[in-house]
């Protein structure tokens, strides 16, 4: 279910009820933690380590120009630095739809994450792009520096790149955390 649930927030029509108690960590949103604590139960779950290094590490959300004229593919690149022992990410992506269309989310780093990426119309109306990578089971995190995913977007009108990732949070394979 987790993946019909990305993205979905406290005041959205479906998330009262069963959803809410599956948002684990209490922050009124589906996000990569909550799907960490199912995702490092299956496959065999996860065998901890004494040697994996701290949680750690920076996101960073980069357009390939500043303007953009209607019918321009709109190139996002999502970035870490210094990252160690990440087992899952998301973040959302608030965004217009006025003046951008989600096209495609591609990963470049993300070794055997799932992709859970959740393009998502919230009740009240406002769009936002939820991309989500988790390990399932025990698989290899992502270390070091570099390039994460590309997110592609169509612009619909004329338009300046304004978007900001929000409610980004990294998690390890204990469900240690921190936010972004």
């Amino acid at each position: 279910s987790y993946m019909n649930y990305t993205g979905l927030r406290r005041g959205d029509s479906d998330f009262e009820g069963y959803i809410s108690r599956g948002d684990i960590n209490g922050n009124d949103l589906i996000d990569a933690y909550d799907i960490s604590v199912a995702a490092t139960q299956l496959d065999g779950g996860v065998k901890h380590s004494r040697t994996a290094a701290p949680l750690a590490g920076e996101i960073t959300v980069t357009a390939d120009r500043k303007s953009y004229n209607a019918g321009d593919t709109v190139t996002v690149t999502v970035s870490g630095k210094g990252l160690a022992s990440m087992n899952a990410v998301s973040f959302a992506l608030p965004y217009d739809q006025q003046a951008y269309e989600f096209v495609d989310v591609t990963p470049s780093g993300m070794k055997q994450m799932e992709n859970l990426t959740y393009d998502r119309l919230h009740t009240d109306g406002t769009k936002a792009l939820y991309p989500t990578f988790v390990n399932v089971g025990d698989k290899e995190t992502v270390d070091g520096d570099g390039e994460l995913m590309v997110i592609t977007f169509k612009a619909k009108r004329r338009l300046t790149f304004d978007l900001k990732p929000v409610d980004g949070i990294l998690v390890d394979k204990g469900l240690n955390f921190t936010k972004f």
